[in-house]
């Protein structure tokens, strides 16, 4: 599954809820038990929605210290010796490069 945005993962939740609610509007209420599982799947996905609007991004601060901090363990990995400092470098500064995205 490839990575998701927080925006692109509510919009896909949204839309997964839209489609359990109009589907829950068709259902008969004599069918409870599908009524109940419809609304359960509502519910799950509402709260995941609220999960991620709760969660507060990192600051333009954050981000920049993050992607300083990329770019200086990348010179590192470019001038220091050994090939187990030069492999850890690179792969500290694609995790803050990836972590600096998000």
């Amino acid at each position: 599954m490839p990575w998701e945005t927080v925006a692109e993962e509510v919009a896909r939740l949204e839309a997964e809820r839209h489609l359990h609610s109009a589907t829950f509007a068709n259902t008969s209420p004599s069918d409870t038990v599908t009524r109940a599982h419809l609304q359960q799947e509502m519910d799950r996905r509402t709260a995941r929605i609220r999960e991620l609007q709760e969660q507060r991004p990192l600051g333009f601060l954050a981000r920049w210290l993050l992607r300083s901090g990329a770019l200086a363990a990348a010179w590192g990995a470019v001038e220091f010796g050994p090939w187990w400092i030069r492999t850890g470098l690179g792969l500290l500064a694609a995790g803050l490069a990836f972590y600096s995205l998000g």
